[in-house]
């Protein structure tokens, strides 16, 4: 039996007699292995283990040995019953052989107990921070043996520590503060035993959203952006955006920076983010910059000579709430308006003075440069007003007396200026003008039925003013042409042709002093009744005046008066045409009368009115017909008779006509 002390001896036996016993010596059995082997790990330390076993007989000595990097080691020896093991691996699983032995024997064998160290801490621990999310992943290297990670979090200015724990190599971190910087570490834990800490790792988070954000424009196109530091920020970016897409920029390790080159009057949406290493931050609240207005420009200059000022237009510019022009003459004299609108009037200006007339707008803080300048008012001003004075019609030529008001500087000369046409007529165009002159008046003379427009300029030294403002006129009317005479001393009509620019035609009885007014009318014809005077005269006028008379030929017959309409004579049935003439041109008339049926062609004589000759005789074929070449200031008189093969019919009343003066060519 194990563990047990024999005392033997040795007796002689014989058949009779024994022997006495010999001394007795001991014999000790082989130790007996224990039965009851427990194992504790130290938790607390890397390396050590109680292992502890039950009593056991025969046994003086005790050792554990197990198999380490391939070779048996022996961990502890001791008398008890139970060893502290040490200097053992981390995250090991040994497997105990026990020995047992006393002063006779040895015994060793394989206990049924492992014995397990706690885990080595994570290897190869890393952190990654994901950007723009508050969140940190921490890995580490896994092993097979660990039944799970407990990984901890922890700002350095202190505060909550957040955990997390994971079966596997990683673990995130959510809903970490901007700004900080965190130290992570990560513990292995298994049958109960933790790990060490691992080795501490480190980030530092995005930089917090910058806050309290200033825009200041500076009047050079630039703006300074200023804003509170962010905690975790090592650079900021600025980024101004144009609403048309342009972009500016600039970057600084500081709170403040300047951004140059910005268009003029131009609204910019301006923010700022800060960055650290490979993170930036989410973009402060956007701040609105409105850029000074630019240069004006499109300016115009209208100088007034009368009020010794001038009136300033431009085009209006964005951002701009003031404008001011500036009229700077060239002894450095200079002179100011200022207006909210596109529009200024400086006064007190000298006429014939240059000035260079330049403006600027402003947006209340700064101000554009000035405008590109323009030069005005070294120039007279031209006469305030024109004014024209009629004088009487005498030969179809109409003297026209202008005068002008004065311009208010000495040594000034004036030309006057007249374009116009001749009885309305596009292609009889004319162009005249006086000398210069001191004076402020001049006397031209114009055709009767001219148009006109007139114009003043004035003149000091080299410089000439523009035109006055043009006054635009008529003169009197020609005398109207075609007069025609029709009917007797009871009743008659007078026509005519109507008269370029005439709006009033009178008749008047030329026989008396003063000659005595018929008739007035708009039209083209007047009828008379009890005529007693041959020397009637008719004139056309407007509100230039009255053109000179024209003679209203009278042709007295002492035939009794027919009824045209009815009379027919007796042989054939042919009656007397109604016989109309019409003065189409100076030397031209329009002869039409009405139709006579039965009639196949007409006879058509014409008599001038003092010729011996005898009168024209013209066959017509038809009821109307032209008379060209007819002599000027002559008066012809016209009849026509209606014919057939059969026979002839009575002669019309005669109509007399007047021809006009020629026309020059």
């Amino acid at each position: 039996m194990c563990g047990t002390v024999y005392n033997v001896w040795v007796k002689a036996l014989g058949w009779q007699y024994n022997s006495s016993d010999s001394t007795v010596v001991s014999l000790t059995s082989a130790p007996c292995l224990p039965r009851e082997v427990e194992a504790k790990v130290d938790c607390n330390s890397d390396g050590a283990a109680v292992v502890s076993w039950n009593a056991t007989y025969g046994a003086a000595n005790f050792s554990l040995t197990a198999i380490v990097s391939g070779s048996p080691q022996t961990l502890c020896a001791t008398q008890q019953n139970r060893c502290n093991v040490t200097g053992l691996s981390c995250g090991e699983t040994y497997n105990l052989s026990f020995t047992a032995s006393n002063t006779q024997c040895s015994l060793t064998a394989q206990m049924h107990a492992n014995l397990t160290t706690r885990p080595c801490p994570p290897q190869r621990v890393a952190v990654d921070l994901q950007c723009g999310s508050h969140t940190a992943v921490l890995s580490w290297e896994e092993r097979s043996d660990v039944e799970f990670y407990v990984a901890r979090a922890i700002k350095t200015s202190g505060g909550e520590v957040k955990t997390c724990n994971s079966t596997g190599s990683t673990c995130p971190f959510a809903s970490l503060d901007c700004g900080e910087t965190y130290n992570f570490t990560v513990t292995a834990h298994s049958q109960g035993c933790r790990s060490q800490a691992s080795t501490t790792v480190f980030i530092q988070t995005e930089p917090c959203t910058p806050r309290q954000l200033v825009v200041d424009a500076t009047c050079d196109q630039g703006a300074l952006v200023s804003w509170s530091p962010s905690p975790g920020a090592e650079t900021y970016h600025v980024v101004a955006m144009g609403v048309n897409g342009q972009v500016h920029t600039c970057n600084t390790t500081s709170s403040n920076c300047s951004i140059s080159e910005l268009r003029c009057g131009q609204k910019y949406t301006v923010f700022v983010t800060a960055s650290h290493k490979n993170c930036s931050s989410e973009a402060s609240e956007n701040a609105t910059l409105n850029t000074g207005p630019c240069q004006p420009d499109g300016l115009s200059v209208t100088f007034h000579c009368k009020n010794q000022s001038a009136q300033l237009s431009w085009t209006p510019r964005d951002n701009a709430v003031d404008y001011y022009g500036c009229a700077q003459a060239g002894n450095g004299h200079m002179l100011y308006c200022h207006s909210r609108n596109p529009t200024c009037t400086i006064q007190d200006l000298e006429c014939g003075t240059l000035y260079n007339f330049s403006v600027r707008a402003s947006d209340g803080t700064c101000n554009s440069s000035f405008s590109d300048p323009v030069q005005s008012g070294a120039a007279p001003c031209p006469p305030d007003t024109v004014k024209v004075k009629l004088m009487p019609m005498q030969t179809e030529i109409q003297v026209l007396r202008f005068s002008w008001t004065e311009v208010t500087y000495r040594d000034t000369e004036y030309i006057l200026k007249l374009t116009g046409r001749l009885l309305g007529d596009s292609q009889a165009q004319f162009d005249l003008s006086s000398y210069w002159t001191s004076t402020t008046y001049f006397e031209i003379p114009l055709p009767c039925g001219s148009a006109y427009s007139a114009t003043v300029e004035s003149r000091k030294a080299a410089s000439t003013s523009n035109p006055s403002v043009p006054l635009n006129d008529t003169t009197a009317p020609c005398p109207p042409s075609g007069v025609a005479y029709s009917g007797n001393s009871s009743l008659a009509t007078v026509s005519w042709n109507t008269s370029m620019f005439a709006t009033t035609f009178r008749v008047y009885d030329n026989s008396v002093k003063p000659k005595a007014q018929l008739c007035r009318t708009a039209g083209l014809s007047c009828s008379l009744t009890n005529i007693t005077s041959t020397n009637i005269v008719i004139t056309a006028g407007n509100t230039a005046g009255e053109s000179e008379a024209t003679r209203v030929p009278i042709v007295v017959t002492n035939r009794r008066r027919r009824d045209l309409s009815v009379q027919r004579p007796k042989n054939g049935g042919l009656s007397a045409p109604v016989l109309d003439v019409k003065q189409t041109m100076s030397t031209v008339i329009l002869v039409e009368w009405s139709q006579i049926d039965t009639a196949s062609h007409y006879s058509l004589k014409i008599r001038k009115q003092g010729s011996s000759s005898e009168p024209e005789e013209i066959t017509v074929y038809g009821e109307s017909t032209i008379l060209t070449d007819l002599s000027p200031n002559s008066i012809y008189c016209i009849r026509v008779s209606a014919r057939n093969s059969a026979t002839s019919g009575p002669e019309s009343e005669p109509v007399c006509v007047q021809i006009g003066e020629d026309l020059p060519q």
